[in-house]
């Protein structure tokens, strides 16, 4: 009996470990994404601005009109990089159901904690979901300190 109860104890804490660990990727992907939206936003003022004027943009507004729009274009890649994280975390939520749901559902929770690892796109994702998790249920190379990027500055990837 004391073996059943040490395996539900287990397949409790492996649950809410992975659940705290999605919460976290999905609060980081939220977090992220803020100032590109802020910028985002103040770019398309701009050109607002510049357009609304009587007549338009001048010649001498062209340059920086055309300017603002790269720049709000460069900023709409924060979505992809949002979705793209966001679908990870989807679907390791998923992963993390059907293993609740399994036939053992004690076993192995280290292929599904790793297969996210595996694909989320920073450093700093995979230091936000190696908090969760002690040493050794994560490859070792996504445990390694690094230094992290201040929240809100873009890791390319």
């Amino acid at each position: 009996m004391k073996q059943g109860s040490s395996a539900a104890e287990t397949m409790r804490q492996e649950a809410a470990s992975a659940l705290n660990a999605a919460g976290e990727q999905i609060s980081l992907a939220l977090r992220e994404s803020q100032p590109e939206v802020e910028a985002l936003g103040e770019a398309l003022q701009q050109l607002a601005n510049a357009v609304s004027r009587r007549g338009g943009p001048g010649p001498e507004e062209l340059a920086t009109v055309q300017a603002t729009m790269a720049q709000a274009i460069t900023r709409l890649q924060f979505y992809d990089r949002m979705t793209q994280h966001l679908s990870h975390v989807q679907d390791y939520l998923a992963r993390s159901a059907e293993q609740i749901g399994g036939s053992d559902p004690a076993g192995s929770w280290t292929g599904v904690h790793q297969q996210l690892s595996e694909q989320l796109l920073s450093e700093t994702q995979r230091s936000h979901l190696g908090k969760n998790f002690s040493a050794g249920r994560l490859a070792p190379a996504h445990l390694d300190p690094v230094p992290l990027s201040p929240d809100g500055d873009i890791e390319l990837f």
